[in-house]
C-alpha cells in the first residue's frame, strides 16, 4: 500500500493478511487471497500436505474448524487425507453464506494465479510440508521473487533460502519468547532472514502502551534490523487507532493484521493526519 505525504515522498507500508483468526474472510481460501491482494496488501496461505503429497492451504491438523467435512472426517489429520477427499469440503460456508462452495486450494492453484500478477506477493506459513516439494512449485511457476516464507524455526527458513535463493524468509516470534529468541536469531548476524516477526498481544491493563512487550524492546529491534538492512514486521494481534499510530510513529512499515480493511482504513487516518497536522 503506497500512501503519500504532504511533502509529496511515497510512505510505502506493506502488510500480511493473517489468515487463522481473520476476521473478515474465510481463511486459507482462494476469496482471502484475491480479498487483500485487491485491498493492497499480502495474503498469507498455511501449508500443509495431504497424505497423497498434496500441498494446500490449511492452518489446523484437522478440517473440523474450517470445513464442513462429515463428522467421520471432523478429527482426521490432513496428513491422512487425500486430495481428493479434502475438496469434497466446502472451505466458506462456515464463515458465511456468502461464501458457500470455497474450496480448500492447493498451493499450485494459489501460485498459478500468483504467477500472472508479478506485482503481487504471497506469504507461506510453513505447517507440515516437504520444503523441496514446495521449492519445486515456486520454481515451477517462476514466482520466487513473490514468496515470503514464514516460520518460527530459524533452521527452516535457511533451509528455504539454500533451496530457493530469491524466496525471501520471515522468522516469526511470540512474544513470550521473544527477549531468547530474537537474541539467539542476533547472534547469527540474522542468517538467511529477510525479515523477522514479532507477535503483539495485549498487556492485562491497557494503561499509555497497549502490549505485553514493552515498546523499547520493540525499538532496539527495529534498530537491530535496520542497520542489518533487513526489516521488522509486527503481528498485533488486536490494534486500535491510537496503539497503530504509536507503531507507525516508531517508523514499523510492515504489519501483518486480522482485520485487513480496518488497518487499511486506520492507516489512511494516519497519513491524513500528518499531512493535515
Amino acid at each position: 500500500m503506497m500512501v503519500t505525504d504532504r511533502k509529496g515522498a511515497n510512505q510505502k507500508v506493506h502488510w500480511q493478511a493473517h489468515q487463522s483468526t481473520n476476521a473478515e474472510m474465510p481463511e486459507n481460501t482462494l476469496a482471502a487471497m484475491r480479498y487483500a491482494w485487491e485491498l493492497g496488501g499480502i495474503p498469507e496461505l498455511d501449508i500443509r500436505q495431504t497424505a497423497d503429497g498434496i500441498i494446500i492451504g490449511m492452518h489446523d491438523t484437522t478440517p473440523k474448524r474450517t470445513t464442513n467435512a462429515p463428522e467421520s472426517d471432523q478429527d482426521r489429520l490432513i496428513s491422512e487425507c487425500m486430495f481428493a477427499e479434502v475438496q469434497e469440503w466446502d472451505a466458506g460456508i462456515k464463515f458465511s453464506e456468502q461464501y458457500r462452495g470455497e474450496k480448500v486450494p492447493a498451493l499450485a492453484q494459489i501460485l498459478s494465479v500468483l504467477a500472472q500478477y508479478p506485482e503481487r506477493e504471497l506469504y507461506l506459513d510453513f505447517k507440515e510440508i516437504d520444503l523441496e516439494k514446495m521449492a519445486l512449485l515456486i520454481k515451477e511457476y517462476g514466482v520466487g521473487r513473490q514468496i515470503i516464507f514464514c516460520h518460527s524455526n530459524h533452521e527452516n527458513c535457511k533451509t528455504v533460502k539454500r533451496l530457493v535463493p530469491e524466496v525471501r524468509t520471515m522468522q516469526w516470534i511470540p512474544d513470550k519468547e521473544v527477549d531468547f529468541r530474537f537474541q539467539e536469531t542476533l547472534e547469527t548476524g540474522f542468517d538467511s532472514l529477510d525479515i523477522v516477526q514479532i507477535h503483539l498481544v495485549d498487556a492485562k491493563a491497557k494503561e499509555g502502551w497497549r502490549y505485553r512487550l514493552q515498546r523499547e524492546f520493540l525499538q532496539e529491534a527495529l534498530k537491530h534490523l535496520n542497520e542489518a538492512g533487513l526489516e521488522l514486521e509486527v503481528l498485533p494481534f488486536h490494534f486500535d487507532q491510537d496503539s497503530m499510530f504509536e507503531l507507525m510513529d516508531m517508523g514499523i512499515r510492515r504489519f501483518a493484521v486480522d482485520e485487513p480493511k480496518v488497518f487499511v482504513e486506520t492507516i489512511h487516518r494516519y497519513f491524513n493526519d500528518k499531512q493535515n497536522g
